[in-house]
């Protein structure tokens, strides 16, 4: 199997003068784009540390860094910019970074080329061991509050790379757009190892020239432009900005023929949404997968789809389902987790429930555990927001859901003397000290206490949350709402606004 870097320098020869890389204020072409990356790596060569974070916005610099980590031998980690400062210091000390190659116009320590910085970092202890043959570091966005480093090998995402090369192989693709942020893994290998690794063109812009503020506010007219004036034949989406992209086609303001595939995962995608893309002949495609598996498992591609699955799996992959239910992933696993003892099996236990039809297809129904996946695609456990609004709210009882949509929200039971004003208050103090995607989005207060009468607690006061969840609407609709924080977007897969995202004035 021929690795990236390899692919990259034959690209180099063979189409020498083909735009690689593309950005509002430069481009590369494949020949330069070896150049930079060679000098680069000779660059980081040179210079002490092995473990390096990668900071800053979707940017041709973000891209030579993380080629040219590899090129040099060094383990590169990039740094979600959505991270709390909490969940950034945690990846820093956890991973043991050595340096963090800084994306920025201004800043301190070693300049690398235009833009770009190599920034020592101070040790504050041992660092968590790490897997033989890491090559790079993939943080979580902290379902617990506390981000994972899922260690993966160059071979691990080259077989990924690969194996998408093939299912794609009747996709002609010749400009994408990466309109996730670079650190999420999933653009990073099918946004950019793929479409280079084919000779395609790579579209970077910053991300608020796209709409994006933090993780998850958008300004959908700002996208919906960004996208008309770009015309990219190739996107990788979350559900939220899948449904922005069908209704903008379906009210004239994006044109589907430019597209000729938009993948979607990262979230439950509602098999209506599908329906209605291919009525107004958007190719979206649903797919799925997690950071073990190198980002992605199974993939619906033209010509090989199932509206109401997630695809067949990768050819490099073997998925079976076990008595419990379980998706069970082999091949090409992950090394291990910072500080864990290494995979030696060579599996994933995926934790999500699902099945394979007679065809191959793969459906998942759901997770073993209570994760919370936002439209926007991050991990959100209820339990860890639960025990803040507990602790932080002194209210009696909490239970956060929100799957699927941007921000979770949470039902309260305050006490007797507590007030909306108070409550609202210091939701917002802890709204303000949580990761932005994390923030709930409007509390409902119960005027009674969950009890095991109604069976929606256990004898011992724990929440029957399977229960909670079937009985929401009833539980709801007496509840007074608070809004803090207005959502980031108000379409649903059919077009019209939904009740659950709209603007309350209380």
């Amino acid at each position: 199997m021929t690795g990236l870097p390899e692919r990259l320098a034959r690209l180099a020869a063979e189409q020498p003068g083909r735009r690689a890389l593309e950005s509002a204020t430069e481009c590369l072409s494949y020949r330069q784009l070896w150049t930079e990356v060679t000098a680069l790596a000779a660059r980081l060569q040179a210079q002490d540390g092995q473990r390096l974070g990668l900071a800053g916005d979707n940017s041709v610099n973000w891209v030579l860094a993380d080629l040219a980590c590899r090129l040099a031998g060094r383990v590169c980690v990039p740094i979600p910019g959505f991270f709390s400062s909490a969940q950034r210091q945690h990846l820093v000390v956890s991973a043991g970074l050595d340096a963090i190659l800084q994306v920025a116009d201004t800043g301190s320590g070693q300049p690398l080329r235009a833009g770009l910085w190599l920034q020592p970092v101070a040790k504050t202890g041992e660092p968590q061991a790490m897997p033989v043959g890491t090559g790079k570091v993939t943080f979580t966005s902290g379902s617990t509050g506390q981000p994972k480093g899922v260690c993966l090998a160059h071979q691990q995402l080259d077989a990924t790379v690969a194996a998408l090369a093939r299912r794609l192989e009747g996709v002609a693709l010749s400009r994408h757009l990466c309109v996730l942020p670079l650190a999420t893994l999933l653009e990073n290998i099918a946004g950019v190892y793929l479409p280079l690794s084919l000779g395609a063109t790579v579209v970077l812009r910053p991300l608020a020239e796209l709409g994006f503020h933090g993780s998850s506010a958008l300004d959908t007219a700002q996208l919906v432009a960004a996208l008309a004036a770009e015309r990219p034949d190739s996107l990788i989406l979350v559900p939220e900005l899948a449904m922005v992209i069908v209704q903008a086609v379906a009210e004239g303001q994006l044109d589907p023929e430019c597209f000729r595939f938009l993948a979607v995962g990262g979230g439950r995608v509602a098999p209506e949404l599908i329906r209605r893309a291919r009525a107004l002949s958007v190719p979206l495609y649903q797919g799925y997968g997690l950071s073990e598996c190198g980002s992605v498992v199974a993939l619906n591609v033209p010509g090989d789809d199932h509206l109401e699955r997630v695809g067949r799996p990768l050819d490099h992959l073997s998925v079976s389902i076990r008595e419990t239910g379980e998706i069970l992933v082999q091949g090409q696993a992950y090394l291990g987790y910072l500080g864990e003892p290494a995979n030696r099996c060579g599996e994933v236990a995926t934790g999500d429930l699902g099945a394979l039809d007679q065809d191959g297809f793969l459906s998942v129904s759901g997770r073993q555990k209570n994760l919370i996946i936002t439209s926007f695609g991050r991990n959100i456990s209820p339990e860890w927001l639960e025990s803040e609004l507990l602790q932080t709210l002194a209210v009696r009882q909490a239970l956060v859901f929100g799957d699927g949509e941007p921000q979770p929200s949470a039902l309260l039971v305050p006490r007797p003397e507590q007030t909306p004003e108070a409550i609202r208050e210091a939701a917002q103090r802890l709204n303000a000290r949580l990761p932005d995607y994390a923030r709930l989005r409007c509390l409902y207060l119960l005027p009674w206490s969950l009890t095991t009468d109604q069976g929606h607690i256990t004898a011992n006061g724990r929440l029957v949350r399977q229960r909670l969840l079937a009985d929401l609407p009833t539980l709801l609709a007496p509840a007074a709402r608070v809004l803090l924080v207005a959502p980031a977007s108000s379409f649903t897969p059919d077009g019209e606004p939904s009740a659950g995202l709209s603007i309350l004035s209380e």
